[in-house]
Order: C-alpha cells, then structure tokens, then sequence
C-alpha cells in the first residue's frame, strides 16, 4: 500500500475527527505529519467526550491527546493548518507548561548562581575589598544599588590589574581610572558611575577623611563632566525625531498595533503572543507615562483593576519615588488592549472568568513570577525604535506646548516628579515658549495701534 492510500485509509479510520477536517487533510496529503492524524483522533474524541464548545477547547483536551512536547506541537501544527477556524488559545498554555517543565532545572540552578554570587565577592576582587563586599548589600538601599557597585567594582578591578596598580582606593588610582575610562570611549556620566562604587568602596573599608575627601574631589569633577555633556536620551529623541518620530505617530502605531490584536484571535505561536503584548505595553506606556520598572511590577486586580463597566483604572506606587500615582480611568482603546491582552484570543464570553482566575497575577505575562524591570522597555524598542524612558519626554513636550503657562506644573504631576531639579528642563522651556507667546501678542497688539 502506498502512502496516499495508507494516510486515505487512516482518515477514513480517524471518525472523531470532523468531516470538513479530515477532506481538508485529503486534499494535501504530502503536508501531513507523522503521528498528526492519530493526535487529532486523540484530540477530538476527548472534545466530544468533555462536550466543551469548540470556540474554545480547554487546556484537558490538548494534554490528554498529547502527552509529549513533541506531539503537542504535531497536533497544534495540524489544527492550525486543517482547522483553521479552531480557537488554539489554550494550546499554546499547554505547550508553556511543556517549556516550564524543560526550564525547571536551569532556572532553579540560575538562582542558586544567583545568590552565592550575592553571598561572595566576584572572582576579580582583590582580597583587601572582600571585607567591603557585605557592608555593601547590607548598607545599600536596595539590592539593586548593591549589584549596581559590585558590577562596577569589578570594572574597576580589571583595570586595576590591567594597568599594574595595586588596588588601593584613593584619589590618584580614581584620577588614572577616570582617564583610562575615558579613553576607552566611555561616556562622562558612566565614568562617574564607576567612580562613585569607587567611593562607595573606600566607604566600606574605612577609608580615612583624607582619602575620603581626594576620592570625592575627582568623583565630582566627573559629576560636572557628566551635567555638561548630552544626555543619551536627548541624543535619541533627536534622531527619532530627524527620522520622521513623534509622540502622536507611536500614539497611530500602537492605535493600529491593537486594531490587528484580533487576527491573531486563538493562536498557539509564541510571536503572536509577543506582538499583542508590544501593543498593548506601547499603549499603556503612552497612556500613563508610567516607568519601565512600575509597567514591569503592576498586577491584575491589584495596582490594574477592571470594572464591572468594562473600564481599567490604575494606582501604584512609584518605585524611583514611593509616591503614590493613580488613574481613575484609563482611555477607552487601553480598555480594549488590556481586555484583548487578558482573553489572549479567547472568546468575549469569557473574559469575566480569565480576570478571576488572573487576580493577582502580573498583567504582561500572567504568572505570579516577577516581570523584569527593563522588559517593557525591551518590547517598546522593536516596534516605536526608542525606549520607554524617552516617551515620558515626549508625552512632556506634548503638554509643553499645549499649555505653555501651566505645562511645568502639570508635567510634574504628569510624569510624578518630585525634585525640582528634574522640572529645571522642562520649566525652562515652558517659560521660553511663553515668553514667546507673550511679546509675540504685545508686538500685535503695538502693530495694530
């Protein structure tokens, strides 16, 4: 028997799967995988048997049919091909519990990394910093501050060594360090990122005032070098901008991303899902000029909560500044980006359901495991070429120049600032532009006479 007539003989034997289905698979044979039309007979019988609603098979239905990863994507590669109409949303939850279980082992062994690499100094530190190793992570603010200067502390180190000095924090190995970082191409602001661990070392070890005060001298020296030059961010925007970018066009891209959420209605892939969660984040960023690391931490049900209206509202507290922000309603296209990012492609019907179920969880990626901070930012980038950070600037000199008098005020609500030397740029601008407006109508007004 030939493999037509054997593939033939092997739908005519696969009755649970519908009619329309296996003529679909008939007409293309030569695209039929091994093991598919035994899956799909798996799949289907239990379909039946659980008599659930084909607009959306639960999960039981895929891990029943398939029980290997391998099968699994067999199965969702066939139904995505002959059925296509077939909502797959819980099929790709299935196939991430499979890529769960593969990833058990290496993330737990990466956290274990991760903690003996906080409990011990790196490798390149000297021995006489290790005593300066704990005061750091027990006197720092956050963890995050504590990994901050040990990344640069090691920097720090190679160059040490690279240049042929002992490692002894004080005011002539800052200076030469400065130096040598600076010819290496780095930016004035990172090169005073380094020196300050530099002098957060010398902190911890007890450093006497002396040294303290010779290392704080280059420190700053640095810190005007860095005020001076341009910001990484500005220097961004402006070629954004040289390339056609503005606020109100991201505003259009993510308004036209969310728009073509739906064709992507019940999909299985991992590129679909990536696609609805940029749209989604670019809006919401654009909505809330929140930072990428408060976008990151936010919760169904906690800091993001839906209404029995169908409107979201949003209130967290800031992490840079601990102040709290709130939102009593976002805007209506964020309504439906978020409601489209909770069903995933599921069926409207089920959208109350998937927020309970969901309560508590992070709203990007739907588990209770800690989104990291820079990922929306990562996502923003492929789609808008710029950053999350910039886009609070944008939304900034939007407002500037819709309300010149007031903008200084509005956008330190705006964007929740509560240092005034953050406003410096912004009041500065502002007040220019209305200066501007001011002696433009008094030269009018002196014309008309």
């Amino acid at each position: 028997m030939s493999k037509p007539e054997k593939i033939t003989a092997k739908l005519r034997a696969a009755r649970a799967i519908p009619p329309a289905v296996r003529a679909a698979m008939a007409q293309t044979p030569g695209h039929i995988q091994p093991g598919a039309i035994d899956v799909m007979d798996r799949f289907y019988t239990t379909l039946r048997k659980h008599r659930q609603d084909h607009d959306c098979p639960p999960r039981t239905c895929f891990d029943q049919a398939a029980k290997s990863e391998p099968t699994l994507g067999t199965l969702l590669r066939a139904l995505e091909r002959f059925a296509p109409d077939l909502n797959l949303a819980e099929g790709r939850a299935a196939r991430k519990a499979w890529y769960k279980r593969r990833k058990g082992a290496s993330s737990k062994s990466a956290t274990a990394a991760n903690s003996a690499a906080q409990a011990e100094p790196s490798a390149q530190w000297p021995t006489a910093w290790h005593p300066a190793h704990t005061r750091l992570f027990a006197e720092s603010p956050k963890v995050s501050t504590a990994r901050r200067h040990v990344s640069s502390l090691n920097r720090c180190a190679q160059e040490l060594t690279k240049l042929g000095l002992t490692p002894i924090p004080d005011r002539f190995r800052a200076l030469i360090l400065g130096e040598a970082f600076s010819a290496q191409g780095l930016s004035p602001r990172t090169v005073r990122n380094y020196l300050g661990a530099f002098v957060r070392l010398a902190q911890c070890l007890d450093a006497d005032q002396g040294t303290l005060d010779g290392l704080t001298n280059i420190f700053e020296i640095w810190g005007a070098r860095a005020a001076r030059a341009p910001k990484h961010k500005d220097l961004k925007l402006d070629t954004f901008a040289e390339n056609g970018g503005s606020w109100h066009g991201l505003l259009d891209t993510a308004l036209d991303l969310c728009t073509g959420m739906d064709t992507a209605r019940g999909s299985w892939r991992a590129s679909d899902e990536r696609a609805r969660l940029q749209a989604c984040v670019l809006l919401v960023a654009l909505n809330t000029n929140a930072r990428t690391g408060d976008i990151a931490a936010w919760r169904l049900g906690k800091e993001l909560k839906r209404r029995e209206d169908g409107s979201w509202s949003l209130r967290y507290l800031s992490i840079k500044t601990g102040k709290s922000v709130k939102f009593s309603r976002l805007w209506p296209e964020t309504h439906a980006a978020l409601d489209a990012l909770l069903l995933t492609g599921r069926p409207d019907r089920m959208l109350t359901q998937r927020y309970g179920v969901l309560h508590g969880r992070s709203w990007m990626r739907h588990t209770y495991d800690p989104v990291p901070s820079k990922y929306p930012s990562e996502l923003i980038k492929e789609i808008a070429t710029i950053s999350a950070h910039p886009l609070r600037t944008l939304s900034a000199d939007v407002l500037r120049r819709m309300d010149t008098g007031e903008s200084p005020r509005k956008i330190a609500t705006w964007l929740g600032h509560h240092d005034p030397r953050s406003q410096e740029e912004y009041g500065v601008a502002a007040t220019g532009r209305a200066q501007s407006d001011a002696w433009a109508d008094e030269r009018a007004r002196i014309r008309g006479r």
